[in-house]
């Protein structure tokens, strides 16, 4: 077995030498200052004694500005010049540094949020264009409908992902209109709900969280599923957690590979709450036989203005 390293003995061991070493100093700089004390008032005697020149002044400024110096490196230089001074300098260039590379992580991490949210969007967009399209020689008011929320998806779910931060209920009514726009094209097939505690609602949530998990929902549980299914959306408050759970009755683990989180969407998913909540969110997926519970425990953010 390779021997351990006592880092808190190493530093204990400095210490220690360091303030023995500064102890020296003091006792230096002391005995020093005695001697001056004596022998500079011995040079002025001997000085009147023998009278003549006065010469004693000499000694005495040039001693003085010595022992002047010495005190400063004893007692001022670990201050200015010393080991507190250089350790002090380390310090403010080290949080200058860490200043540069804060900001440029959070550019990364926004940049890494914007490619994150666009990774979301352009099967669902493409898919929604080719249904309208198929409605519109059959079921024009349909399809009209459908566009309409369409556009109004889409005003909010790119306002959504310019944003740095949204709240719940912004992700919710986000949510609502994606899940409007799928049931033209399922009919009764799907059904939803939501369940949203109130002191939720202007809680502070990073954009298009949920999305995803819903998508996930959709295409894996109950759209390959004949009679469809219901999506339950639930948001509650845990102590200083908020609990944000989608449920769905599709076909569950069983039927697709998918269900088991390994997919890209909550692949993305567990990549931004990782850099979002920085290691402390959560997200579990559970199979509810039938269909998979998807459950995000997060820290309470800041609650922001109802919009």
């Amino acid at each position: 077995m390779s021997p351990t390293f006592d880092y808190a003995g190493a530093r204990r061991e400095e210490a220690t030498r360091v303030a023995r070493k500064h102890v020296k100093e003091i006792k230096g700089f002391y005995l020093t200052a005695t001697a001056y004390a004596v022998v500079i008032p011995s040079l002025w005697i001997v000085n009147y004694a023998m009278g003549g020149k006065i010469w004693a002044h000499w000694p005495m400024i040039g001693w003085g500005i010595g022992l002047t110096i010495q005190g400063l490196s004893v007692f001022a230089g670990r201050s200015f010049f010393g080991n507190e001074w250089e350790q002090k300098k380390v310090d403010e260039i080290m949080a200058r540094e860490n200043l540069k590379v804060v900001s440029s992580e959070k550019q990364l991490v926004q940049a890494q949020m914007r490619m994150l949210q666009a990774q979301i969007e352009p099967h669902f967009l493409f898919n929604t264009l080719a249904s309208i399209q198929t409605l519109i020689p059959r079921a024009p008011d349909k399809a009209s409908l459908m566009l309409d929320n369409f556009i109004a998806y889409l005003r909010q779910s790119l306002t959504a992902s310019r944003a740095q931060e949204g709240t719940v209920k912004q992700e919710v009514d986000l949510l609502r209109n994606y899940l409007e726009l799928l049931k033209i094209r399922m009919g009764d097939r799907l059904q939803f709900e939501f369940d949203i505690d109130a002191d939720l609602q202007g809680a502070s949530l990073p954009p298009m969280l949920l999305q995803p998990i819903i998508e996930n929902a959709i295409k894996h549980g109950l759209e390959p599923k004949v009679e469809g299914g219901r999506v339950r959306v639930t948001a509650r408050r845990s102590g200083e957690s908020m609990v944000l759970t989608v449920a769905d009755n599709g076909l569950g683990f069983s039927d697709h590979a998918d269900s088991s989180g390994a997919g890209v969407g909550l692949a993305n998913l567990r990549e931004r709450l990782a850099v979002l909540y920085d290691g402390k969110a959560t997200l579990t997926v559970a199979d509810a036989s039938p269909g998979t519970v998807i459950t995000i425990t997060a820290p309470v953010g800041r609650a922001l203005p109802a919009s």
